[in-house]
């Protein structure tokens, strides 16, 4: 009788030993989780101050490098489609809403290095 009594007793020690080490993995789970969003929410605020959209010509500028880049339809910019103010033409000038013209303005009259 002591004998299965001590196999139970191991047996529940196993089983609670078991059952936590999974509450510990789920536990490390959620802590990488939250990390990695932490992650992608930093880089969203940093993407925020160096690039600025202008809804008017479907296009983001990347105040970092005076560059822009086309939007698409998913609200990213597309990295292949870089351009600056030299290659632009007039419609494009014409298309700009009065506040995104301010902003392009701004960035016309930084002195470059």
């Amino acid at each position: 009788m002591i004998q299965v009594l001590f196999i139970v007793i191991l047996f529940s020690l196993f089983i609670v030993t078991f059952l936590l080490a999974r509450k510990d993995d789920r536990v490390l789970d959620l802590e990488k989780r939250v990390e990695f969003l932490e992650q992608k929410v930093n880089k969203k605020l940093v993407s925020r101050l160096l690039f600025v959209q202008l809804k008017s010509v479907n296009s983001v500028l990347d105040t970092l490098n005076n560059c822009f880049y086309e939007i698409d339809e998913n609200g990213d910019y597309i990295v292949d489609s870089e351009y600056r103010l030299d290659d632009v033409n007039d419609e494009w000038w014409e298309a700009l809403s009065e506040g995104d013209l301010e902003i392009v303005n701004k960035i016309k009259h930084i002195p470059t290095e």
